[in-house]
């Protein structure tokens, strides 16, 4: 088994990643870590909760000189949870070098603030990108001669949000040899083009080839027409979940459902966009703190917060742009913990479904009754799945010739066929549900297994 002995990093570093907890690298930081401190540029695709954030700290605290008060490293996030998120990883690595500093600058706080306390200057700087244009490019608070690494922190997000406008502005004041780092859960061919400016890609890495972690399980549950809210209290009073994020893509949904369900007495938090920067801060430390087992949210808290033990994520609807059900999922299974990622839907509700199950993702199909998510067929998504025409066991296959011989006549009769379609339809309707039951008991018996390992 690798471990960060292994790398060519001192060990000072490795007795304070023992310390806070960090053995063993994940798949990503032992393939990027070592291209890293080698001095290369690169960027690198991995699914979320693979460890991305220590495989850029780890070069970082490596290559700074701690001695030299003087920046060195900047990271840029897309948002202000996400910078703090980072600061803090890194901030905890102040406790081991003394002489380390680690600063925050983010719209939290007006750029005097920002300003006040640079008479020594941090080696480490996490920012968005627009308050690190704001202080470095157009004030020049710090000197940027120094700087010799800038990561740019879910460029995905970045390039979404319209932000390598301002990054671009920054990039042109930093010294020509900065090594520059990227890290993203997607990567299209547009982010790839957008990205050439500032890495030469001779070390490309590419993710494993799905978009979340496979310790995560899929699931599509039809709630028939019962209304949301009322759905997700029968779905956790059957799931008793540890901890669970229920997500939806408009705020106002958010609210109602974290209303309704404080109205039901259900312990739960509520996340968006609507709340203002303290409530933000306070909601997050509260989540991480797993003080409630519930959370209401928005997209927002989708993308790269990483908030641990998180069991089921749940979709009250699916998004307008389907790589965010990836990155909802992806809040729950990180670093090889298992977890269930559930999708509420009803007939009226199956364009977006259907399109999910088209780009490969495996799921199973469940109805909620009121004590129960009993396993179903999902024929309201299966019907006109794309290219979907399942293989016959050989005992399906003579229960369907038996069906049609049963049905077969002599001459031609009003609703012949009709009475042979349904009885062929039956058949498979039985090695459905069959096949279904199968892997409900498959999955759950793996589940169970690995809570006892964890808990031995």
């Amino acid at each position: 088994m690798a471990s960060f002995a292994s790398f060519a990093i001192s060990k000072p570093l490795v007795h304070a990643l023992e310390k806070l907890g960090y053995t063993e690298p994940s798949p990503v930081q032992t393939r990027v870590i070592p291209k890293a401190l080698a001095g290369k540029s690169l960027v690198c695709q991995s699914e979320t909760g693979s460890g991305k954030t220590h495989a850029y700290l780890v070069p970082i605290l490596e290559g700074i000189d701690f001695n030299l008060p003087r920046l060195q490293a900047i990271i840029l996030c897309p948002s202000r949870e996400l910078a703090r998120q980072v600061y803090e990883f890194a901030f905890a690595f102040t406790r081991f070098f003394p002489k380390l500093r680690v600063r925050l600058m983010t719209s939290e706080s007006e750029k005097a603030q920002n300003v006040e306390g640079l008479t020594t200057a941090p080696q480490i700087l996490v920012a968005t990108p627009g308050r690190a244009k704001d202080l470095l490019h157009q004030t020049y608070s710090l000197d940027l001669h120094g700087v010799r690494y800038l990561v740019l922190d879910e460029a995905d997000m970045l390039m979404e949000l319209g932000y390598f406008e301002d990054i671009d502005a920054l990039y042109e004041d930093l010294p020509e040899k900065t090594q520059t780092m990227v890290f993203s859960a997607t990567l299209n061919q547009g982010l790839k083009q957008k990205l050439e400016h500032y890495v030469d890609s001779k070390f490309l890495y590419e993710g494993e080839d799905f978009k979340t972690a496979s310790t995560v399980s899929h699931h599509f549950v039809d709630v028939k027409h019962i209304g949301k809210p009322e759905a997700l209290l029968r779905f956790l009073n059957i799931r008793r979940p540890y901890l669970c994020l229920v997500f939806a893509s408009k705020k106002e949904d958010v609210a109602t459902t974290y209303a309704f369900l404080r109205e039901k007495g259900i312990e739960c938090l509520n996340f968006s966009g609507d709340l203002d920067t303290r409530e933000r801060k306070k909601a997050i430390r509260l989540i991480k703190s797993n003080v409630y087992p519930v959370v209401v949210c928005s997209d927002l808290l989708s993308r790269g917060i990483d908030i641990e033990d998180v069991t089921d994520v749940v979709s009250l609807d699916l998004p307008s742009d389907l790589s965010y059900y990836y990155h909802r999922a992806g809040r729950t299974g990180r670093m090889g913990k298992s977890g269930d990622s559930w999708v509420f839907y009803n007939a009226d509700e199956t364009s977006r479904a259907k399109t999910l199950l088209s780009q490969g993702t495996t799921f199973d199909f469940l109805t909620l009754k009121a004590e129960a998510l009993v396993p179903s067929n999902g024929d309201l998504l299966e019907k006109k799945r794309p290219n979907f025409k399942p293989k016959m066991s050989e005992d399906e296959a003579r229960d369907v010739s038996i069906a049609k011989a049963k049905t077969r006549v002599d001459k031609v009769v009003p609703g012949y066929k009709v009475k042979r379609k349904k009885a062929v339809e039956k058949v498979h309707g039985k090695y459905r549900r069959k096949a279904i039951k199968e892997k409900v008991r498959a999955q759950t018996n793996k589940s169970y297994a690995a809570k006892a390992k964890k808990k031995a």
